[in-house]
């Protein structure tokens, strides 16, 4: 092969791996498109936790806006039940009927002490709404209810500690209140 026929095979090549190049980037051509949603404004809670019988007991503590609560003074007995049954409430304010699901997220703490803690869900006229939330049992809920238009239900929780639990031990329980709607 002389000197001629190789500068033509290796231009040959040249372009033949800049050709292959070019294509592999083209390969990663897209485009961008944006979406913005403005103004995103802040509105009053149609559903909010409230005060009930046993919020002093409980150490109820709601925040600002009623989407927040916190239960901070609970406590049981070993081997007794302790039932608290107006530990806080859930007040529909809107001019609608809401759908509401009362959902078991997290525990943590001493946990393989409790015999069990058990929520449960009353309205005004005490007729239980939904299921029995067993805290530690993974997606236990109230399941979907309706709440009707300005009505306050209750929430009750039942603390049981096993025989042996010592007077240090302690919970903390996340559950996340869903309000279907806008």
């Amino acid at each position: 092969m002389d000197g001629k026929c190789r500068r033509r095979l290796l231009r040959t090549l040249f372009l033949f791996l800049t050709g292959f190049l070019i294509v592999t980037a083209s390969a990663s051509v897209y485009n961008v498109m944006y979406m913005q949603a403005s103004p995103i404004s802040a509105e009053t809670a149609k559903v909010q936790f409230v005060t009930a019988g046993d919020s002093v007991a409980a150490g109820t503590s709601i925040g600002t806006n009623g989407t927040y609560v916190c239960l901070n003074s609970m406590g049981g007995w070993p081997n007794a039940t302790r039932i608290y049954e107006m530990a806080v409430g859930i007040k529909n304010f809107d001019s609608a009927d809401r759908t509401i699901e009362l959902k078991f997220e997290s525990w943590s703490g001493s946990t393989t002490n409790i015999d069990y803690i058990y929520v449960k869900v009353f309205s005004d006229s005490n007729t239980q709404q939904g299921s029995t939330i067993t805290v530690g049992t993974a997606g236990s809920s109230t399941g979907s209810i309706t709440i009707p238009a300005g009505a306050t239900w209750r929430v009750q929780w039942e603390i049981k500690w096993k025989a042996g639990a010592p007077s240090t031990d302690s919970v903390t329980v996340v559950l996340r209140l869903i309000v279907t709607g806008e």
